[in-house]
């Protein structure tokens, strides 16, 4: 009975751990990506509609135009989810979802950098080191220059004006009716 309730967990164990498939890396498979990049995290914003939300800063840009910072969706509802840190280095294969905000999949090409190959997980699924990786993509793909824009104009446009603002738009607007009221009242009689 001991034994049958260990093979019991075990199997519970077994079935519920992430099982991504082998993938391996082809010029082919990684060019579906919208973009490549290696960046660094810089925030993390959790439980935003089954996402993580992660802002990088991009150290090196091989695919896809993007800004020095980037937003990048990672599904928190997935076995194979891993934690994120701030500070960690990411070598990043993304779909775009909208205008600099990309989407990552737990089973793709994505990898965090590990110091250690020997405690570097992602090589049971990738069948390479992240500098063997990194090598192929330098081999492949050539560097790109990020945009300089850090915002997007949407997000400019969208500030509230302060007190001195709101009242210098007030004041202009309340002139320009008065003038129009004039010319109105001058011209048609």
């Amino acid at each position: 009975m001991k034994y049958f309730f260990y093979i019991l967990l075990l199997s519970i164990q077994i079935s519920s751990a992430c099982q991504c498939p082998i993938t391996k890396w082809s010029v082919d498979a990684v060019n579906k990506n919208d973009i490549i990049f290696i960046g660094k995290i810089k925030n993390i914003v959790l439980h935003q509609n089954n996402y993580t939300v992660v802002i990088f800063d991009i150290d090196h840009l091989y695919k896809g135009q993007a800004f020095w910072q980037i937003k990048v969706l990672f599904p928190e509802n997935d076995e194979c989810a891993i934690p994120l840190n701030l500070g960690e280095e990411w070598l990043i294969y993304a779909y775009q979802k909208q205008i600099n905000t990309f989407l990552v999949e737990w089973c793709g090409f994505s990898r965090k950098k590990i110091i250690n190959d020997n405690e570097d997980f992602f090589i049971a699924t990738h069948l390479i080191t992240y500098d063997e990786e990194l090598h192929l993509i330098r081999k492949n793909f050539s560097e790109i220059k990020p945009q300089d824009i850090p915002n997007s104009f949407a997000k400019q446009r969208n500030i509230i004006p302060n007190k001195v603002q709101f009242f210098t738009y007030l004041l202009l607007s309340l002139i320009g009716l008065l003038t129009i009221y004039i010319l109105i009242k001058k011209y048609l009689k």
